[in-house]
């Protein structure tokens, strides 16, 4: 059995993504030459076999080294998970963040959780901020956040749902009090059609259809517009003046409330739900901790 070390495991997998020993180095903080060195005493461990072609241009994987790179990187990636959750289990899982537009939907089981969470494990805390307007998804891929709260249905392939925060909040329309849709009971996505329309800002596609339909159920297209719109200050004084319709849901409608502006039902559409979620392909036992809480108080 040779005596192979993980660090040189792990130079062998870097150098066999990075194909430049310079890029190597600098990812692992190395000179480019210990990284030579390194790959060297790994092949001779190994029985001598080349892992690596090496020209004054190109770095190749040889046969050997395509295999051994197939076997051996989820070996690693499951150690490493192994490791972690050791690491977990000793020393409490820190600061789990999560990020959320605003307080209007899912905030009961969120806070149930948090509590659950921080008296479960010491030291443990939730630290809450608030994602950009117009860029809801993206503190979770820059990995500014581990989770983020977001509204359903959301089809993103590098994101994966976890648990659903609310489940069936209702779909509302608010105008302006003056607005000519501010004196009915019960708005149809039918009625919207001749106005402008705006969608809440920096939803998935697949979720903003859901909000509102791009067309009618009769094949009429919906007026949408794309105002620049900076928060929801902003959007309250528009509204309050009549130059938009906002189709969303009763718990940001209760939230954010203007003496102008009035809440209307919009029949016809499904409940909205809203989930945690985060990226696929991370492992993180502190953030799956804190999920499976949530888990427990969302059923």
């Amino acid at each position: 059995m040779p005596d192979v070390e993980l660090r040189e495991l792990r130079v062998f997998l870097v150098l066999a993504e990075e194909l430049h020993f310079g890029r190597t180095a600098g990812r692992l903080g190395l000179t480019t030459s210990r990284v030579s060195q390194t790959v060297r005493a790994l092949e001779r461990k190994l029985g001598g076999q080349g892992l690596f072609r090496r020209t004054s241009r190109v770095v190749e994987l040889t046969d050997a080294g395509r295999a051994l790179y197939a076997e051996l990187s989820p070996a690693v990636a499951r150690l490493d998970h192994v490791l972690r959750t050791a690491r977990f289990r000793g020393s409490g899982p820190g600061v789990v963040r999560v990020g959320l537009l605003n307080a209007a939907s899912g905030v009961d089981v969120l806070s149930r959780a948090i509590e659950q969470f921080e008296a479960a494990y010491a030291g443990a805390s939730v630290q809450l901020s608030t994602t950009p307007f117009d860029d809801r998804l993206g503190p979770l891929r820059r990995r500014e956040v581990d989770l983020v709260v977001t509204r359903l249905p959301l089809d993103q392939p590098d994101i994966v749902v976890g648990p659903v925060l609310s489940a069936a909040d209702q779909r509302v329309v608010m105008v302006g009090r003056t607005h000519p849709l501010a004196g009915h009971a019960e708005l149809t996505v039918e009625d919207l059609a001749d106005h402008d329309v705006r969608r809440p800002y920096g939803l998935t596609a697949e979720a903003a259809e859901a909000t509102c339909p791009s067309r009618t159920p009769s094949g009429r297209p919906v007026r949408f517009v794309d105002v620049a719109i900076a928060d929801n200050a902003e959007l309250l004084y528009l509204l309050a003046r009549g130059r938009l319709v906002h189709p969303t849901v009763a718990p940001f409608a209760e939230h954010f409330v203007h003496p102008d502006v009035v809440t209307i039902p919009l029949r016809g559409l499904p409940p909205s739900a809203c989930a945690l979620a985060y990226l696929a392909n991370v492992e993180d036992p502190a953030r799956d901790a804190f999920t499976h809480i949530v888990s427990t108080n969302s059923r």
